[in-house]
């Protein structure tokens, strides 16, 4: 990007009713209109790179969700069948304790 002396020349068009808000807009508030709009560009930039990022982000999210859940169905057998082997010791215990009762 360069330094922000370096300056170009455009021309662009807008609506007629978009153009005269501007123009209150910067008579109001004692603003340039080059100023003003170099700011609505700069601001509009910034706005799209962090709508970008929202939307990497929510499909990362997205992504996410389908191992996270993987790993949770992965965790709960898991679980399940310790605690399975957990309960079958506790009878054979119980069994022992029994008999010697």
């Amino acid at each position: 990007m360069g330094l922000l002396t370096e300056k170009k020349k455009v021309s662009i068009e807008i609506s007629e009713c978009l153009l005269e808000e501007m123009e209150r807009y910067c008579k109001n508030n004692n603003q340039k209109q080059n100023d003003f709009l170099n700011q609505a560009i700069k601001f509009y930039l910034k706005e799209m790179k962090k709508e970008e990022v929202r939307n990497h982000l929510r499909d990362g999210y997205k992504k996410m969700a389908g191992l996270n859940q993987q790993l949770a169905d992965e965790g709960l057998s898991s679980e399940c069948y310790s605690y399975l082997c957990y309960e079958q010791r506790l009878v054979e215990c119980e069994k022992i304790e029994s008999k010697k009762g």
